[in-house]
C-alpha cells in the first residue's frame, strides 16, 4: 500500500472519530488556567513559551521559531479575556477567538532585533505591561513561564511583582477535559496510522531518515504541527538510546526503534514508542529477551497506576530494573503528556531523592509510559511506551498500537 493510502484510510478514521468542539475546548482550557491563577493570588500569568500560550489562547503563530524567539507574549488575566503581543503585522491571528480581548505589536528585545537598543525597548516593555497590569488585572503579582533577566528586574522596578509560572500553568494543563481527550484520539490515530506505514516501509535499503519522514509527512498532511525529536533510529544506533535518524541504511534482522513524540492535530502530543524488526528475518535469542523485558516493565507499571496512587507508592511498586540494564536506563518511568512532555513525571526509586517530587495520579491525566532496555557494549537495544488515561480503575490506552507477537516469549 503506499503512502496516499494509508493517508486516505487516516482521513476516513478521523471523520469516525468523535469530533473536537474547538470553541468549547478553548474556553475550557482558560478558565482551568484562571483557575490555578485565583488559587494562587496571582493577577495574571505571562506567557512566552508558544506551548502555554496555545493552551491558553489557542492562538499559534511560528511556534518552532518563538521557541527560540521571544517575539510573541500573552497576558493572561485572572478574569477576563487574554491580551496578546504579537509579532510585526500579526494582529489578524487573534481574530475570531473568543480567549482574546485584544492583540497589539509586542515589543522585541532578543539580541539580533535590539542590538544595542535593547535597554531602551526593555524599558519601553515594561511600561507598558505594567500599565495593562494594573488595568486588567488590578493585583499586580502576577507569574511569568519564562522571561530573562533583564526583563524581570524591569517589571520590578515598575512595582511588578513577578513568581514562577510555569508549574502554575502545568497544573492546569495535567488534567484533560472532554474535549482535549477527543483531540489526543484524534493525533493518535494519525500517528498511529503512519506508524503502519512506517512498520510496512521497514525493508533493506531504507533509511532513518525515509522512515522519520513518514512520520512527519503523515502528520502535516493530516493537519498536526512538527515532531519533537527525530528519535528514529535502527540497528547498533538503538543503543544507547537517543541518537538520532541519520541515513543509515537498515540491513535485515536489524531493530528499529522508534519514539514518535509527535505534535498532531489541535496541537496534541502523540508519545508513544515501539520496536520492530526490519524483515526478512528471524529474532535472536537475545532481541526477544530484550523486547519481552522491555513489554513487562511498560505494562508491569501500567497496572500499578490509577486515580488516588501518589507518585511516591508508585516508584516504590515499580517493576524493578535488572542490574545488567540499569545504566542505559531513561531513567524516568512515567510522564504527562499533553500539548508536550509535562507535569508529572516519576524516575525510579534510585533516583527519587535527586528528581522525586510528591503528587498523585489524577482522574483524566494523560501519561505515557516509558522504557528503554539496553546493555553498555551490546548492538541493540529496545525502546517501548505506552499512553493512557488515567482513571479510578485504572489505565485506558490512547493510542493502541500492537506491540510485536514474534518478539514476545
Amino acid at each position: 500500500m503506499d503512502l496516499k493510502s494509508y493517508i486516505n484510510d487516516a482521513r476516513r478514521g478521523l471523520i469516525e472519530l468523535p469530533q473536537v468542539d474547538e470553541a468549547k475546548m478553548r474556553i475550557e482550557r482558560l478558565n482551568r488556567l484562571q483557575s490555578q491563577l485565583a488559587e494562587n493570588d496571582l493577577g495574571g500569568i505571562l506567557l512566552y513559551d508558544p506551548i502555554n500560550i496555545r493552551y491558553a489562547t489557542d492562538c499559534r503563530n511560528m511556534q518552532i521559531w518563538t521557541m527560540h524567539n521571544a517575539a510573541r507574549y500573552c497576558l493572561v488575566p485572572t478574569e477576563g479575556k487574554a491580551i496578546m503581543f504579537d509579532f510585526v503585522n500579526c494582529g489578524h491571528l487573534s481574530k475570531g477567538l473568543d480567549t482574546i480581548a485584544e492583540s497589539r505589536p509586542g515589543t522585541l528585545w532578543y539580541h539580533h532585533t535590539s542590538g544595542d537598543k535593547r535597554p531602551g525597548l526593555i524599558d519601553a516593555w515594561a511600561d507598558e505591561l505594567a500599565d495593562v497590569i494594573a488595568e486588567r488585572c488590578g493585583n499586580t503579582r502576577i507569574a511569568i513561564d519564562k522571561l530573562e533577566p533583564g526583563g524581570r528586574s524591569a517589571l520590578t522596578e515598575r512595582q511588578i511583582t513577578t513568581v514562577f509560572g510555569q508549574d502554575i500553568i502545568e497544573r492546569a494543563r495535567c488534567i484533560k477535559t472532554l474535549e482535549e481527550l477527543k483531540a489526543q484520539q484524534h493525533s493518535a490515530l494519525v500517528c498511529m496510522t503512519a506508524l503502519r506505514a512506517m512498520r510496512d516501509m521497514t525493508v533493506p535499503g531504507a533509511t532513518e531518515n525515509d522512515l522519520w519522514a513518514v512520520l512527519a509527512s503523515m502528520n502535516s498532511t493530516l493537519g498536526g504541527d512538527y515532531i519533537e525529536t527525530k528519535l528514529v533510529v535502527a540497528g547498533s544506533n538503538t543503543n544507547p538510546w537517543y541518537t538520532e535518524a541519520s541515513n543509515k541504511v537498515l540491513q535485515p534482522g536489524e531493530f528499529l526503534a522508534i519514539d514518535t513524540d509527535m505534535i498532531g492535530p489541535f496541537g496534541y502530543n502523540t508519545d508513544i514508542s515501539r520496536t520492530w524488526l526490519c524483515q526478512p528475518a528471524q529474532p535472536t535469542p537475545e532481541q526477544k529477551t530484550l523486547y519481552q523485558t522491555s513489554y513487562d516493565q511498560v505494562h508491569t507499571n501500567m497496572g500499578l497506576i490509577k486515580a488516588g496512587v501518589s507518585l511516591r507508592e508508585f516508584a516504590e511498586k515499580a517493576w524493578k530494573m535488572p542490574e545488567r540494564y540499569q545504566d542505559l536506563d531513561c531513567r524516568v518511568l512515567v510522564h504527562g503528556t499533553g500539548m508536550c512532555n509535562e507535569y508529572p513525571q516519576v524516575p525510579p526509586l534510585a533516583f527519587w531523592e535527586r528528581t522525586g517530587y510528591n503528587g498523585v495520579f489524577e482522574e483524566n491525566m494523560t501519561l505515557s509510559i516509558e522504557s528503554y532496555i539496553g546493555e553498555v557494549g551490546r548492538s541493540h537495544g529496545v525502546k517501548l511506551e505506552q499512553m493512557v488515561r488515567v482513571t479510578d480503575k485504572g489505565c485506558e490506552i490512547i493510542a493502541d498500537f500492537p506491540f510485536e507477537e514474534e518478539l514476545l516469549n
